[in-house]
């Protein structure tokens, strides 16, 4: 396994954050724990100043709304200008038939570096008759061929999340099994997952799908050790224990913890 944890707690890489506003604060302290340098910015006035100095940036459409589409727009836009690489969350994406025509019309002008969600919302992207009941996502889906082909579709990185998460880039696919039930309970844990991926990119457009793979299982390792420690008696302790853990964890736990495992 590739070993960039090591790099940002050396570089601390800054990682520009347009994101919901539920998870602004978690996803602060999420990517300082783990190393990384966080800014939530939303304004497309400072976005040419700012994309330059960052290792990439996160766009999550949690709380979309009219006025928000058209500075994500305008961001996005820059990023790509700027070569910047771009972490893409539709968050609920199938939820509603604005999220999706937004999801549409974002992925036909901006070039994402990776596109993370669910299984539903990914689903969503690549077929328009997929509904949702919020951010929750059917874990009965075949989510190495919901992979595949948005891979394939949008010619960029998937990272797909649940139970059995599945990175699929440059034509490879893999499935990794780590986690803790506890990212079920709490808000924006996918959310911070979108902003640590964007930590691991350091500005490369075409990352290794080790790096990607990498990212997930610091982030899943470190949520099971969070949810193995004795005080961890619910979603409110693991929250607090969670930042804890992504702020230890180091290359060897996930190297000998990581459950991962390429598909053929």
């Amino acid at each position: 396994m590739s070993n960039v944890l090591d790099r940002i707690r050396s570089e601390h890489p800054l990682v520009i954050c347009f994101t919901n506003d539920v998870v602004k604060n978690f996803t602060a302290n999420g990517l300082l724990s783990l190393g990384a340098s966080p800014a939530m910015s939303e304004a497309p006035q400072e976005a040419k100043d700012f994309y330059p100095h960052a290792g990439a940036v996160l766009i999550n459409i949690g709380t979309l709304t009219k006025d928000t589409e058209h500075a994500m727009l305008s961001v996005g836009k820059i990023a790509n200008e700027t070569n910047t690489p771009l972490v893409f969350d539709p968050v609920a994406v199938g939820a509603s038939q604005y999220r999706k025509n937004f999801c549409k019309y974002f992925l036909k002008k901006i070039r994402p570096t990776v596109i993370k969600g669910n299984a539903s919302e990914i689903l969503t992207l690549i077929d328009d008759s997929t509904t949702m009941k919020g951010t929750d996502s059917d874990e009965s889906l075949d989510v190495v061929s919901i992979a595949e082909k948005a891979h394939e579709q949008y010619q960029t990185a998937i990272v797909l999340t649940g139970e059995t998460d599945v990175i699929a880039h440059n034509n490879k696919v893999i499935k990794l099994n780590n986690g803790s039930r506890f990212l079920t309970q709490i808000t924006g844990a996918g959310c911070l997952l979108g902003a640590v991926v964007g930590a691991f990119l350091f500005r490369n457009e075409n990352p290794d799908i080790d790096d990607l793979a990498e990212a997930v299982s610091v982030y899943n390792v470190a949520a099971e050790r969070a949810e193995q420690l004795s005080e961890t008696k619910g979603p409110g302790t693991f929250l607090v224990q969670f930042i804890d853990a992504l702020y230890r964890i180091d290359h060897d736990a996930v190297v000998q913890n990581s459950k991962v495992q390429e598909v053929q």
